[in-house]
């Protein structure tokens, strides 16, 4: 029998295929892949390595490009024209009600094993890693530094104008224990506010609404002196994060993703964050690997912002999530038993997986929860004589946000007969990207099969329901 692992932890307009390809990594062995297009992670005898490691990952900005790009073509365009979705940011898009944290650790961790609806000789599990919530009480100080891109290119509808709505419903969740800084950037860079309180509304949309675009783009040396102007209003022991909101055109100045990186490594390790938010998907085909660079290496997450719907989601709706880091550095690491598994496939992760011993090297960066996040993962197992128990263990290892030293998180997976609604809806999301993305490895996957239940398990949630519809508007465009 096989299995499918869906790893949880809750949580561009981009040719996601056109960018260099990632090392394939097995165990603490790394080569290159010779083959061009879209790279999936390959099937592994645990006879020849059974353990598994890889960063976890919030971003969704995938998924909003795929939402996108194929409300404006078919789906036989959409592969034709080299696009894909990215299976990870596709599920880890959507709410899931998963167990939060009671103890000493920041996340929980949790698993559950039952049907795959694209392999009869399959089973998926689903690994939660759910971050624990934040009331207001526990929320500390914020020093945000809004950098804003102002240059030529950010004058369309779906840019300048939608930044400016999108990031006043951010505004409205501070308050007298956040300062708020704001930085533009064109052919020059400028401090346009710098420290205003939290509560102090008017003058910080006065200014927001004062922004008009023009010019070229000096990406680099806005991000130095937002960090700078960061630095001025640092809040010790507090949230300190620069939010840049940009259409990813980085033209003028030292804008290398290898410079950016440096200078963003350097400023999140002395406490400094950096989220990204991607404005308009005209330029995305270049710009996606650098916005997803700056945010990896800045602790925070890439979200794109295609409409005033998605910019209440990411900086409303999930404002504390978007904002506030429970837990940094979190890496998996799944060991799977040689006497009950014979192989194994993590799928989606491609850009994350990592060498096991940089599993407990705390000098590797990995990915960030925020409060009240999840995320999930995949991977296809194939058990050995129907096997039950004893399967896999997971383990987690993480750092609080002030500290460099991680901690580690065990639990040891099983089958399971009462499985949930969040476990079918991650599982649809799935099958619907093996369809997408037409995987070497989709089996029996059906459209109409993952459309049913997208729309089943979709409940009250209108972005389950969104996607359920979207899936039933390919299914219409013909027969696949």
């Amino acid at each position: 029998a096989a299995i499918a692992i869906i790893f949880a932890t809750g949580g561009c307009d981009a040719k996601d295929s056109i960018q260099e390809l990632p090392n394939v990594i097995i165990g603490d062995e790394k080569e290159i892949p010779e083959k061009e297009g879209l790279y999936e992670n390959p099937i592994i005898k645990t006879a020849d390595e059974n353990v598994s490691t890889f960063s976890i990952d919030i971003d969704t900005a995938s998924y909003v490009s795929f939402r996108s790009n194929i409300s404006k073509m078919t789906l036989k365009e959409f592969q034709e024209g080299g696009y894909t979705i990215r299976t990870e940011e596709a599920i880890n898009y959507f709410k899931y009600g998963y167990e939060k944290p009671t103890g000493e650790h920041p996340i929980a961790v949790t698993t559950s094993v039952g049907e795959c609806s694209w392999n009869n000789d399959a089973r998926l599990a689903v690994i939660t890693v759910a971050g624990k919530t934040l009331e207001a009480s526990e929320q500390k100080g914020s020093n945000i530094v809004f950098l804003i891109d102002v240059s030529g290119s950010m004058s369309s509808n779906d840019k300048l104008p939608l930044l400016k709505e999108s990031l006043k419903m951010a505004i409205g969740n501070l308050n007298d224990k956040d300062t708020v800084s704001m930085v533009t950037y064109a052919s020059g860079v400028k401090t346009v506010l710098s420290g205003a309180k939290g509560s102090e509304k008017d003058e910080i949309i006065e200014k927001l609404n004062s922004l008009t675009s023009g010019g070229s783009t000096a990406g680099a040396s806005g991000l130095e002196l937002a960090y700078s102007v960061a630095q001025d209003y640092f809040i010790e022991n507090g949230n300190n994060r620069v939010i840049i909101a940009t259409d990813g055109d980085f033209n003028v100045g030292p804008s290398s993703v290898g410079e950016m990186k440096s200078m963003i490594t350097q400023k999140r390790e002395s406490g400094i964050f950096l989220t990204v938010l991607g404005f308009g998907v005209t330029n995305y085909y270049s710009g996606d690997e650098r916005l997803e660079t700056l945010a990896d290496n800045g602790n925070g997450g890439f979200y794109i912002i295609d409409g005033i719907s998605e910019g209440e989601k990411v900086l409303c709706e999930q404002f504390t999530g978007t904002l506030y880091t429970v837990a940094k550095d979190v890496k998996m690491q799944v060991t799977f038993n040689k006497d009950t598994v014979e192989s194994y496939r993590l799928i989606g992760y491609e850009n994350r997986v990592l060498l096991n011993s940089e599993f407990e090297d705390d000098s590797v960066d990995a990915g960030d929860l925020g409060a009240g996040q999840t995320v999930t993962a995949i991977y296809e197992i194939v058990l050995k004589n129907d096997a039950t128990e004893n399967l896999f263990t997971v383990s987690a290892r993480y750092k609080e946000p002030n500290s460099e030293t991680s901690k580690q998180y065990d639990h040891t997976a099983k089958m399971n007969e009462d499985l949930g609604g969040d476990f079918y809806f991650a599982s649809a999301v799935a099958e619907a990207c093996l369809i997408v993305n037409n995987s070497t490895y989709k089996g029996n996957a059906s459209l109409e099969h993952a459309c049913s239940a997208a729309y089943q398990y979709s409940g009250n949630d209108v972005y389950r329901k969104e996607f359920a519809d979207i899936l039933n508007g390919i299914k219409s465009q013909s027969t696949i």
